[in-house]
């Protein structure tokens, strides 16, 4: 078997897609944990909460790999966006990105807010994000709420 690591990215496609959180629960949580939990020091009980039940979550795939995963509240939050360390930097984040905005289009919001960490604020900056108020903590980690207007077609 062939890690991800020894193949180059041209020669495997990422795809993001809306999922069943129920059948992809453990795929989606585990991608979380090692982020989230293991790289940032969040403690595990702030990673799981009652808004994945009622979220559309986007499981991207390198290959037939699960490496990134990101969700929308029923309120038009995004969150919870998070891609495997290998594949940073190699347009996951930006695949999962435009699956949750779309998704955000057809179910007919006018704008989607997050709460993106403030290393990450340049890159939501490039999909038309804009910060809003001041700088936060949020477990233990500089935050800034961050809004983009959605466009209807």
């Amino acid at each position: 078997m062939i890690s991800i690591l020894e193949t180059p990215i041209n020669q495997r496609k990422i795809t993001a897609n809306v999922v069943d959180y129920t059948r992809y629960k453990m795929p989606i949580h585990s991608i979380r944990t090692n982020v989230f939990v293991h790289e940032q020091q969040i403690p595990f009980d702030f990673e799981i909460d009652d808004l994945d039940w009622v979220s559309q979550h986007i499981l991207a795939f390198y290959g037939d790999q699960p490496v990134g995963t990101g969700r929308l509240t029923p309120a038009g939050k995004i969150s919870r966006v998070a891609v495997s360390r290998p594949l940073r930097r190699r347009g996951v984040g930006l695949c999962i990105m435009k699956q949750l905005l779309k998704l955000a289009e057809q179910n007919g919001h006018d704008e989607v807010f997050l709460s993106a960490q403030c290393h990450a604020a340049e890159f939501y900056k490039k999909l038309g994000f804009r910060p809003e108020g001041d700088m936060f903590l949020e477990v233990g980690i500089v935050h800034m709420t961050m809004r983009k207007q959605l466009f209807k077609i």
